[in-house]
C-alpha cells in the first residue's frame, strides 16, 4: 500500500468517531432550547397552580353553585354554610352535642343512613336553599328601587370593624381572620357582599310584611269565618299509656347471688283492653265533677309520678289554641256544643289514650298589656351575693321613681339610664305583650287580673331583677291573632311568588374548594 493511500485511510478512520458522536447527540441545539423553554413553562404553571390552590384563588374566583341566576363562589357558599350551622347551634344550644359531634369533621358524620348524606351535605343544602331565597328577594328589592338605609349600612360597617378586635387577639388582620373563620379564599370583600345581600333581603322582606294592613271589618270577618283558629280552650288531661300496666317485679334465686328485674309481658290486645277500660271508666265517672277527675288522675298515675299529680294544676291545660293540639283532641274540645264538665277519651295512633275534661272556651277578646321594665342583669342568678346586689339596686331605682312624679315618662328616663335590656332607648317599653312571650315570672306579673296602669313592682327571673311599671293596655289579643294570621298568609303568598322553589345547582369542581 502506498504512503498516500495509507494517509487517506487514516483520515477516513479519524472521521468516523466524529460522525458517531454527532449521532449520539441526537438533537440540535435549537431543539434543546425549545425543550428547556417548555419545561420551564410547565414548572412555572405547576408552581402557579399550587399557589392558586393554596392561596384561595379558586375559592374566590370559581363558581361552586348557581342560585336565582347568580354564580356563587366557594367563599360565598361557605358563608351560607356557616350560617346554616350557626342557626342550628343557636336553636339547640348545649343540646347540639347530642345531635352531632361538634369536634369532628362534619363530612365524616352521617346525617341520613339511608341516603349516605353527611351533616356537611345537610348544612350545604340548607345554606344553598337560604342563598336562593336571599338572592331572589334581594333582586326583587333592587328591581323596586329598595336600598339599604344609612343605619343598615352603618351596622354592616360596625360588624366588619368588630372583626378587627377578634383578629387582634389572634395576631391576624381582618382578611386573615375572615379566612380562618369561614375558609380559605374568604375575604373582607366577599364577606361584605354577603352581609349586604343578606341585610338587603331581610330588610326588604320585613318592609313587605309590615306593609300589609287590615281594616276592623276585615279582621272581624276573618274571625267570624274561622273562630276555632283564634279562640282558646281550658281543660284537663290525663294520659293512659302502656307504662301504667307494664310492671317490674324483683326476682332472685336464694341459691345464688344473682338477681334481676323481670317485666310482666302483656300482649298488645291485653294492653289495649286495659287502657280502654281505664280511660272509659275515668271519663264516665268524672263527668261534670272536676275534683273527681283530679282525684282519679292521681289514683291512676304511676307511683313514680304521684308527687307531680298531687299538684292539682298538673292536669290543667289553660288557654290552648287549636293549632297547638292534635286534630282529634282539638276537634272535640272546640266543638260548638261543648259544655263545662264534658268528658271523653280519645286514642291516638301510638296507642295512647287521652282522657279529657272540658272546662271553658275563651274568645281571647281582651286587651294586651303594655309594660315598662328596668333590668338589673345578673349573669348567674344562683349567685346569691350578685342577686342581693341586684335587689338592692332595684329597690334604689324604685325608690327614686316613687320620690318623683311617678309617670310613665319618668320611669322611661330611669330605664334609659339603668336597664340592662336592649330596649333602653324605648324607655324599657314592651307593647302588646302576648301570653307566654316573656319568661314565666315576668309574664305572670303582666297578666295578673288585678293589674292597673301605674302599678309597679319588682320581679326576679333567670335574667336577674326587674323593676316593673304597668304602662296600660294595648290591642285586643283576638284582633292581634287575626291580624297576624292574615299578614302571615299574605306574606307567604308574596314570598312564594318571589322565591319559588328555592332551586339551586352546584358545580362539582367549584364545590371542591368549599370548606366543610
Amino acid at each position: 500500500m502506498s504512503a498516500s493511500r495509507e494517509k487517506n485511510k487514516r483520515k477516513e478512520q479519524a472521521a468516523v468517531p466524529e460522525t458517531a458522536n454527532e449521532a449520539k447527540k441526537g438533537m440540535s441545539k435549537g431543539l434543546k432550547t425549545t425543550l428547556i423553554a417548555v419545561c420551564t413553562v410547565l414548572v412555572v404553571c405547576i408552581v402557579v397552580f399550587f399557589y392558586m390552590l393554596t392561596s384561595g384563588f379558586f375559592a374566590s374566583h370559581t363558581t361552586a353553585a348557581t342560585v336565582s341566576g347568580h354564580n356563587l363562589s366557594p367563599a360565598m357558599v361557605n358563608y351560607f354554610y356557616k350560617n346554616a350551622y350557626s342557626t342550628m347551634q343557636e336553636q339547640y344550644g348545649d343540646f347540639m352535642s347530642y345531635i352531632l359531634d361538634t369536634n369532628s369533621p362534619l363530612d365524616e358524620q352521617t346525617y341520613d343512613a339511608d341516603t349516605g348524606e353527611t351533616w356537611a351535605d345537610f348544612f350545604t343544602q340548607q345554606g344553598l336553599t337560604t342563598a336562593a331565597e336571599v338572592y331572589a328577594i334581594a333582586d326583587e328589592a333592587k328591581a323596586n328601587g329598595y336600598t339599604l338605609s344609612e343605619e343598615e349600612q352603618a351596622a354592616i360597617e360596625s360588624q366588619l370593624t368588630s372583626l378587627d378586635l377578634y383578629a387582634a387577639y389572634s395576631n391576624m388582620n381582618r382578611n386573615s381572620y375572615i379566612a380562618a373563620v369561614y375558609g380559605t379564599g374568604c375575604s373582607e370583600k366577599s364577606f361584605r357582599e354577603y352581609l349586604e345581600v343578606t341585610t338587603l333581603a331581610s330588610s326588604y322582606a320585613q318592609s313587605i310584611n309590615n306593609g300589609f294592613t287590615y281594616t276592623d271589618a276585615e279582621i272581624a270577618a276573618e274571625y267570624e269565618a274561622n273562630p276555632n283558629s283564634y279562640d282558646a280552650v281550658t281543660y284537663r288531661q290525663f294520659l293512659v299509656s302502656d307504662s301504667l300496666f307494664q310492671t317490674s317485679t324483683d326476682s332472685s334465686d336464694e341459691s345464688t347471688a344473682d338477681s334481676s328485674d323481670t317485666t310482666e309481658e302483656l300482649s298488645e290486645e291485653e294492653l289495649t283492653a286495659l287502657k280502654e277500660e281505664m280511660a272509659s271508666t275515668m271519663a264516665a265517672d268524672t263527668a261534670h265533677d272536676e275534683q273527681a277527675f283530679i282525684n282519679a288522675a292521681y289514683e291512676n298515675a304511676q307511683d313514680s309520678a304521684k308527687e307531680s299529680y298531687a299538684d292539682e294544676s298538673y292536669t290543667l291545660k289553660e288557654d290552648q289554641l287549636y293549632s297547638s293540639l292534635s286534630s282529634d283532641v282539638a276537634d272535640w274540645l272546640f266543638d260548638a256544643s261543648r259544655t263545662e264538665g264534658d268528658t271523653t277519651y280519645i286514642a291516638n295512633d301510638s296507642g295512647v289514650y287521652y282522657v279529657l275534661y272540658y272546662i271553658s272556651r275563651s274568645t281571647n277578646d281582651y286587651l294586651l298589656p303594655n309594660v315598662r321594665h328596668i333590668l338589673i342583669s345578673v349573669s348567674d342568678t344562683s349567685d346569691e351575693t350578685a342577686m342581693e346586689e341586684a335587689r338592692a339596686k332595684a329597690d334604689e331605682i324604685l325608690a327614686e321613681f316613687n320620690a318623683g312624679d311617678k309617670t310613665a315618662e319618668s320611669f322611661g328616663e330611669l330605664a334609659k339610664e339603668n336597664t340592662g335590656d336592649s330596649n333602653g332607648d324605648e324607655g324599657g317599653l314592651y307593647e302588646n305583650i302576648m301570653p307566654g312571650q316573656m319568661v314565666t315570672e315576668f309574664n305572670d306579673w303582666c297578666f295578673d287580673e288585678s293589674r292597673q296602669p301605674g302599678d309597679t313592682g319588682i320581679v326576679e327571673t333567670s335574667y336577674g331583677v326587674h323593676v316593673m311599671y304597668f304602662d296600660g293596655f294595648g290591642n285586643s289579643y283576638r284582633d292581634t291573632l287575626v291580624e297576624n294570621a292574615l299578614r302571615t298568609a299574605d306574606y307567604n303568598a308574596w314570598h312564594d311568588g318571589v322565591v319559588g322553589d328555592n332551586a339551586y345547582t352546584t358545580v362539582p369542581f367549584g364545590m371542591k374548594f368549599t370548606t366543610k
